[in-house]
């Protein structure tokens, strides 16, 4: 029986010690930092969607023309991947030969996520 109350006791007491270190390595340790997109990727992706929002799927080439230019204009900002990634979808708004977005807006969701 004394074995028996040991045993539980033990493990109790285990549990405990883990609870107790657990929540103070959570109040002392820091958290990651967030990953935040940038300020141009963000407004990159508010003017695709708003345009969606107000076209739906299917933007006429008026549209397109004028999405694709504002967001070469907010390229000109970004630096790196986000400059090319907001670049190569405002150019495949506009190009004929692309019929398909997928491609480029994989890359800008993959860039600016």
């Amino acid at each position: 029986m004394l074995k028996l109350l040991e045993d539980v006791m033990i493990k109790l007491f285990s549990a405990a010690l883990l609870t107790a270190t657990a929540a103070v390595a959570i109040q002392v340790l820091p958290a990651a930092p967030a990953q935040a997109k940038s300020p141009t990727c963000a407004k990159a992706i508010e003017l695709i969607n708003a345009a969606i929002d107000i076209s739906g799927d299917s933007l006429d080439d008026a549209t397109q023309q004028a999405l694709s230019e504002r967001l070469s204009g907010i390229a000109v900002l970004a630096v790196g991947e986000e400059k090319d990634a907001i670049t190569g979808y405002a150019n495949a708004l506009v190009d004929e030969n692309i019929t398909d977005l997928d491609s480029a807006t994989d890359e800008l969701n993959r860039v600016c996520a």
